[in-house]
């Protein structure tokens, strides 16, 4: 059985706590492995069990031949007083041949194999994903039990995959199991709840949701209410952004093969802590994402990037949901700072009267000279990114070190266009195109 559930949703409690102390107190299942994506995370799991098999009364009243420690008590195995042989592994380790006395293991309980380090790593994943059907699931025999635990990281996880696979039993839970029918007033609520910038924010996010509460939660159908309600789960969606939320909440992670791009071009030495001296060219560009076909959770983009001598680039990133006069004022704070050569605006639709407003800012903060550019795309904006694909393909960007923004920017280069924002990237191939204007002009 493969078991898809969210962070926090209990998952461990149940499948690698209740479970298998209940196979093992009833004597059901002989030879017990527990297995999780470390080996001291698999000894957490066995101590628990330990705990419950010294500690609780209920227990020791009801299972009195099994009750207390047995005969081998160790930190990766213990054996109950029963016979009952429960083992614990982490993720790689050699398992075959592994047997006691005559069993193969007749229970196998894999909890959370892969970590965040499989989401942007092909590599890692594929290594896991041939450990577990190499080892893990030839150590039994055919009367051996399987359940896997696990949150889709990655539609490339074991979990996400044992979902097509013959012979398993799938079920996927999400924390949100129907969405409120009112999504479009939650965008309200989520705008508010985002200033970063005005104190008030939450307050006034806050007033909001108790005057409009009931279009709010209707049609909403959660896994777990008790524990998580609407409200905090909206407000998780809100700090940890999507794509996130998509995957750790609502086990749905983007599909690699929807991306126009393999994760592989963001593997390796990505990232630069300061700019190298033979910069031959800087600009800076602003995706504001406020025109009338912009959906309200979309950021205002800046990228600042610089090109040298070598041909590399090196990006930095400023993303963020903000009104027209923060991502003015934000504008002229990060041209000060970075110095471009240029500095380029989309000016689609209404966004050309931004110019008037980064003039008039660059005046009264000293830099009369200051002129944005306006950047006028006609081209279909998933054609312009596209052009992106031989930088990334050649390894010929970096990206700024320890920045959140930057990281989003990936996230959003990564999941490209299957995923719910590309303003980043939007802004990026601005940035480029800007730079190879000046070079050829």
């Amino acid at each position: 059985m493969n078991i898809l559930a969210p962070r926090g949703s209990a998952k461990s409690t149940i499948g690698t706590l209740a479970y298998p102390l209940r196979e093992a107190l009833h004597g059901k299942e002989p030879y017990i492995w527990i297995i999780s994506d470390t080996r001291s995370q698999a000894y957490t799991h066995l101590d628990n069990i330990k705990n419950e098999l010294t500690e609780n009364g209920k227990i020791r009243e009801t299972y009195p031949e099994a009750f207390g420690k047995g005969p081998v008590w160790r930190s990766g195995g213990i054996m109950l007083r029963n016979g009952t042989v429960i083992e614990a592994y982490g993720t790689g380790q050699r398992l075959r041949g592994r047997r006691h006395r005559e069993h193969r293991p007749s229970l196998i309980i894999c909890d959370d194999l892969q970590n965040d380090g499989h989401i942007i790593s092909a590599t890692v994943r594929e290594h896991s994903g041939s450990w577990f059907h190499g080892s893990v699931m030839k150590a039994g025999n055919n009367k051996t039990n399987v359940l896997n635990l696990a949150t889709a990281l990655h539609r490339e996880a074991i979990g996400f995959e044992l979902t097509e696979r013959p012979g398993w039993i799938s079920r996927t839970f999400r924390a949100i199991e129907h969405w409120p029918d009112n999504m479009p007033l939650w965008e309200e609520w989520e705008s508010l709840y985002s200033q970063t910038s005005d104190h008030n924010a939450a307050q006034k996010a806050a007033r909001f949701y108790n005057e409009h509460q009931t279009e709010l939660h209707a049609g909403a159908v959660l896994l777990w209410p008790e524990l998580e309600d609407l409200l905090t789960l909206m407000k998780m969606r809100a700090e940890s952004g999507r794509t996130a939320f998509e995957r750790e909440k609502q086990n749905s992670p983007v599909n690699p093969e929807h991306c126009e791009w393999p994760e592989t071009y963001f593997d390796g030495p990505i990232w630069y802590e300061k700019l190298p001296d033979n910069i031959v060219v800087k600009t800076m560009t602003l995706d504001p994402s406020k025109g009338t076909d912009a959906s309200r959770g979309d950021y205002s983009a800046y990228i600042m990037l610089a090109l040298d001598s070598d041909g590399i680039y090196y990006a930095d990133a400023d993303l963020a949901r903000r009104p027209i006069a923060e991502i003015v004022e934000a504008g002229v704070g990060l041209y000060r700072r970075f110095q471009p050569d240029v500095f380029g605006v989309e000016v689609n639709q209404f966004q050309h009267l931004m110019c008037d407003d980064f003039e008039r800012a660059f005046r009264e903060n000293g830099l009369p000279h200051v002129v944005p550019y306006p950047m006028e795309n006609r081209l279909n904006k998933i054609l312009r990114i596209r052009r992106l694909g031989p930088v990334l393909a050649g390894r010929r960007i970096r990206f700024k070190s320890h920045s959140p923004m930057t990281k989003l920017l990936i996230e959003q280069l990564k999941t490209f266009p299957a995923a719910g924002h590309d303003d980043g990237p939007d802004a990026l191939e601005m940035a480029v195109r800007l730079i190879e204007m000046l070079l050829n002009k």
